[in-house]
């Protein structure tokens, strides 16, 4: 038992070299796989963040391609609009207007008559009233029936704006 004792003794002194080499090798492997298991810790958070505001950028990207998909239709639809309002010559420069203010005048019915038939809306003018007030003076009429013989007059209040085509073309 003895020589083999010896055996073993005589051979651990070449082994303790390679033994600490081997458990020295291990040792940094160890701390190289600890480094790069950390730094792909680091890499997996980082990359994570860079995911969230990737995801936060596609959103808002995805939010201002709608809003510029609507606005592109708003403004298709206000340049055919826009066209349409020319062939049809109703632009402004394609009008003038005119102030009506006319309160409490006491005239006769058939000047009433002119009067509101001259405002009447056709393609060469448009009036845009904000008062309008027709009222009898006497109380024996009404404003549809007329007593026979009578000539009172009716009160009219007209307030408004009349616009009128100038131009067919633009000026």
């Amino acid at each position: 038992m003895k020589s083999k004792q010896a055996n073993i003794d005589a051979a651990s002194p070449a082994r303790r070299p390679a033994g600490l080499l081997l458990l020295g090798g291990a040792v940094a492997l160890l701390l190289v796989g600890v480094l790069g298991f950390d730094r792909a810790r680091a890499a997996r958070i980082q990359g994570e963040r860079a995911l969230a505001g990737a995801s936060a950028a596609l959103a808002e990207a995805r939010g201002q391609k709608q809003l510029a998909q609507r606005n592109r239709v708003l403004l298709d639809a206000a340049n055919g609009l826009q066209q349409h309002a020319q062939l049809a010559s109703v632009l402004p420069s394609y009008w003038s207007e005119r102030q009506i203010n006319l309160r409490q005048q006491n005239l006769a019915r058939d000047q009433i008559n002119v009067l509101l038939s001259s405002t009447a809306r056709n393609s060469a003018q448009l009036l845009k009233p904000e008062e309008f007030d027709l009222s009898v003076t006497h109380p024996d009429e009404g404003l549809f029936e007329v007593a026979a013989g009578s000539r009172q007059p009716v009160m009219l209040s007209l307030r408004g704006t009349l616009y009128f085509r100038i131009s067919e073309r633009k000026l």
